[in-house]
């Protein structure tokens, strides 16, 4: 809703016009959609959070693997908990590591362990989950265009500790094609980033049977600047295309869409983002059904990690952010997602602090127990607004999916910079609605204290952690069997230019001592990587 009260034409924050009131008339013909029924715009679950609340999952990863290790148990002790009592852990790594660079290559300075774990090695996983039963875990590997290599790493540490490769849970990213137009750091050509994608699945699929293997990520799409329903149109116009690709490598779709999952942010329009989620569920849901012929109903459903939005935080008094962030896990939980990472209130200056981790652990816990979000599923079903705008913004997620096409399809959008030109002109556009005080941000431009408003302590990683990464991979790569290491290294290179599997050869890999960046390296031999063409956002 923009800033004026007086104002008598408002529009959500994707710039969908709304009525003042809706009525009978305006509700989409899903009236007698129930939850846990095909489409499930209403939830995937008849019980909805009876059945199971939702796994609160936050994003966890700074420093060293052992640091990391610690943040994940003090995590655990405040309340993070996964599902059938598992433990929740939801990784993410510095860009070192999601760049498929080891912390000893110069292109790494500055970064290691920043934003993320730095993870060069099997021994850095070993670290990093000492002290967990690997077969009591749900774990995220949240490192996209990396993830086939973290996770061979992963599965040689459950090979390593006896644990049976069926008894591991979690998911692993796996999905590049979403960094050509959002961190820009893709490690190869579009096509070849498929073709490693896929090669991930058909492994995880008959290996790792209880993994997710893909997250579709329109998260990112959101932070970058896009709106809702390019969030949900572009991300499933992508989905499509993994699951086309499958199809060619002869994996049947009906096996697989079951452990393909999606992140969606969750952000500043309370009921947009709600609608978003219950539209991208049915178009999910009528897409493999209709254009796939995937007939078990369970396989369909839109499995939904939502993740509150960093980008609607603020530096500025940045208290505000805890009464931002518990009006969106209200509206994820009534959306009806399956796991959340909730932001922490400090997320616009740093790494959160255990104090600031806590609250946003708290703050779902409130909604969970003490808001009644979680004692009947979907209770806005049958609003009439709800209903209205969940039926627009498919026919407009429709369109925008037509739109890619048009354009020749995924790949080609990708190569051209089409999805980046789309989303810079949309942000541009609803920052302007900002700048101009349109669109209110308490704080920012409108409520502003005179004097700063902080909030004390601001989490700084130890500087010397970088130099400690650099010595560790180096004496690996010192004290290593040599010719194994080399040995491993030259079998990716060969099943990489045969089109031979290459997730074997990673997990080979990963137990001969061979590097993250020294197997991305052996890839990118063969495969090539990728340059951009520079984009700008048009005139608005």
């Amino acid at each position: 809703m923009a800033g004026d009260s007086a104002r008598t034409t408002r529009t959500t924050v994707s710039g969908l016009e709304l009525k003042s009131h809706y009525g009978p008339g305006d509700a989409s013909g899903n009236a007698d959609e129930a939850p846990g029924q095909a489409p499930f715009g209403r939830g995937i679950f008849a019980e909805g959070y009876r059945r199971q609340p939702w796994m609160e999952s936050l994003a966890c990863g700074y420093g060293l693997p052992e640091e990391t290790n610690q943040r994940i148990r003090y995590l655990t002790s405040v309340g993070q908990a996964g599902y059938a009592g598992r433990t929740s852990i939801n990784l993410v790594f510095d860009r070192p590591t999601f760049c498929g660079l080891d912390s000893d290559d110069g292109r790494s300075a500055g970064e290691v362990g920043n934003v993320g774990v730095a993870i060069d090695s099997l021994d850095d996983m070993r670290r990093l989950f000492a002290g967990f039963d690997l077969d009591e875990l749900n774990v995220g590997l949240i490192v996209d265009r990396a993830g086939p290599f973290i996770m061979a790493m992963y599965v040689a540490l459950a090979d390593e500790q006896g644990v049976p490769r069926e008894q591991l849970r979690g998911i692993v990213t796996n999905n590049p094609l979403t960094d050509f137009f959002c961190s820009k750091t893709p490690l190869f050509p579009p096509e070849r980033c498929l073709e490693l994608l896929v090669d991930c699945i058909a492994f995880c699929a008959g290996q790792v049977p209880h993994f997710n293997y893909c997250r579709i990520n329109g998260y990112n799409t959101r932070e970058l600047g896009s709106s809702a329903i390019q969030e949900v149109g572009f991300n499933l116009a992508i989905a499509r295309t993994i699951i086309e690709a499958c199809s060619e490598k002869g994996l049947n779709p009906a096996d697989l869409v079951g452990s393909i999952n999606f992140q969606f942010s969750q952000g500043r329009d309370f009921f947009e983002d709600i609608c978003k989620i219950r539209a991208a569920r049915r178009l999910w849901t009528r897409m493999l059904m209709d254009d796939y012929g995937v007939s078990d109903e369970k396989a369909c459903r839109m499995k939904i990690h939502m993740q509150t939005a960093g980008s609607s935080l603020t530096a500025q008094e940045p208290l505000n952010n805890i009464a931002r962030i518990g009006l969106q896990v209200m509206s994820a939980a009534l959306a009806g997602s399956q796991s959340m990472h909730i932001a922490s209130y400090d997320e616009a200056l740093g790494i959160p602090t255990e104090e600031a981790a806590r609250v946003a652990i708290k703050t779902s816990k409130i909604v969970m127990h003490e808001s009644g979000a979680c004692d009947v599923a979907d209770p806005l079903g049958g609003s009439y607004y709800v209903e209205a705008l969940t039926g627009e913004i498919e026919s407009h997620v429709l369109a925008e999916m037509d739109r890619v096409e048009e354009f020749g399809g995924v790949l080609k959008a990708l190569d051209s910079g089409y999805f980046e030109q789309q989303i810079a002109d949309t942000a541009y556009a609803l920052q302007r609605q900002y700048d101009a005080g349109e669109r209110v941000v308490v704080g920012v431009n409108r409520y502003r204290e005179e004097e700063a408003v902080g909030v004390g302590e601001i989490f700084r990683p130890d500087p010397e952690i970088s130099q400690t990464a650099v010595e560790r991979v180096r004496a690996l790569k010192q004290g290593r069997d040599q010719a194994g290491a080399q040995a491993a290294i030259a079998a990716i290179e060969e099943a990489a230019a045969a089109g031979r599997p290459l997730m074997p050869c990673y997990v080979a890999a990963a137990k001969a001592d061979v590097t993250l960046g020294e197997m991305v390296a052996a890839v990118e031999r063969v495969v090539g990587n990728f340059q951009f063409a520079a984009i700008t956002a048009a005139a608005v």
